[in-house]
């Protein structure tokens, strides 16, 4: 380990000067074993002692050279803690750097090794702290940008189309069917507003820290039996046949209904806008008893879900389209919201898409943790 020169300076110093004492103790303890001295003169009788007792003077002697050696390595050590404790001092104004490493582990010894671990272990904390604060800033106001532009767009559509409306109140040349055509579109785009906020207040609210599910008993089987039965209609209209399959035909587990429902609804309604060319959606769910959990998948033969867009498919306000076009209507928060439920819920979901099919697998357990559920 390389010392500052102060250091340096500060260790010999402390090494002379408790030398000089331990010689005079050495001489004083010599002196004060004898019964007698034969002579009056102090550098004499040393002379004559060692030549005498020379057992008794190695013997004090290497006593003394031994804990004077000791004392030495704990000026050391306490050296190098210094120089630890001004390194430590240095790396606070570098927490923000993410490119700074650290302190050199093995510069500082097997007595200190582990202490410059632990401020490495520290720092490392400090600094992904400080990055994932600046991450949830930035997230932030990428949200604020966000939200703001899809709730401009249609809110700069309706008021347009009223106040065509308005405005002719006094002329009257627009046509019944204009009219009815401009009220419409402003409906429309109330409803794309409308469900932009409702996914925002449910988004807000599993990404809570407090957030809480509402735990019950539900057979899994007929809940996706029964939105398959309310999204045929749909299905339908869009030249697409839905379907549900469970095994064994009836599976109960632990959890929260509404919940669960809202995320099969958005991972219906995802394969209904962005499964182009898809003729069917599928519900599957079939009981793992080894793992004591249920995987569903909701299957759709549409076009594949790029490679690149997989890792970021759960990122809220992330499309597919790569633009904050309205086209499909989606307000890039379904599907973070089913992740946020999903991981509530403590299973994990995920996603496989090639040119066959495009399916998001869930992993549930049937009945969750006992730290999980309310008191």
């Amino acid at each position: 380990m390389k010392l500052r020169i102060l250091s340096w300076l500060k260790l010999t110093v402390k090494a002379v000067v408790s030398a000089l004492l331990f010689v005079c103790m050495g001489i004083g303890i010599v002196l004060m074993i004898q019964p007698h001295w034969d002579t009056n003169n102090l550098w004499s009788e040393l002379v004559r002692i060692s030549q005498q007792s020379p057992a008794t003077v190695g013997i004090v002697g290497g006593i003394l050279l031994i804990v004077w050696l000791l004392l030495l390595w704990q000026f050391y050590q306490q050296t190098k803690l210094s120089e630890l404790i001004v390194a430590v001092n240095k790396l606070v104004p570098q927490v923000g750097d993410t490119k700074s490493q650290g302190l050199q582990v093995k510069r500082w010894g097997r007595r200190l090794q582990p202490l410059a671990e632990n401020v490495n272990g520290v720092f490392e904390a400090a600094q992904q702290a400080m990055v994932e604060e600046h991450e949830i800033e930035r997230s932030k106001d990428e949200m604020v940008t966000n939200v703001s532009h899809d709730l401009r767009t249609p809110l700069t559509s309706i008021l347009g189309y009223l106040g065509l409306i308005i405005n002719d109140s006094e002329q009257q040349k627009l046509q019944r069917e204009e009219i009815m055509k401009y009220a419409q579109t402003a409906f429309d785009k109330s409803g794309q507003m409308k469900s932009l906020v409702e996914d925002l207040f449910d988004y807000t609210q599993v990404h809570q820290v407090d957030f809480k599910l509402h735990w019950a008993p539900l057979d899994l089987a007929a809940l996706l039996q029964q939105l398959a039965v309310n999204y045929e209609l749909e299905a339908e209209e869009k030249g697409v046949v839905i379907s549900a399959v469970s095994n064994p035909t009836v599976i109960e587990m632990v959890g929260d209904p509404d919940r669960l429902a809202r995320v099969f609804m958005n991972l219906i309604n995802n394969a209904f806008k962005y499964g182009e060319g898809a003729t069917f959606v599928r519900l599957s769910a079939k009981v793992m008893p080894d793992d004591n959990q249920v995987e569903i998948r909701v299957t759709n033969n549409g076009a594949k879900i790029p490679d690149e867009s997989i890792k970021r498919l759960f990122d809220r306000f992330y499309r597919v389209e790569g633009s904050r076009n309205t086209k499909t209507g989606g307000t890039g928060l379904g599907l973070a919201i089913v992740n946020g439920v999903i991981n509530a819920h403590g299973g994990q979901v995920r996603v496989e898409s090639d040119d066959a099919i495009t399916s998001f697998i869930i992993n549930l357990p049937l009945t969750p943790e006992e730290d999980e559920l309310p008191d």
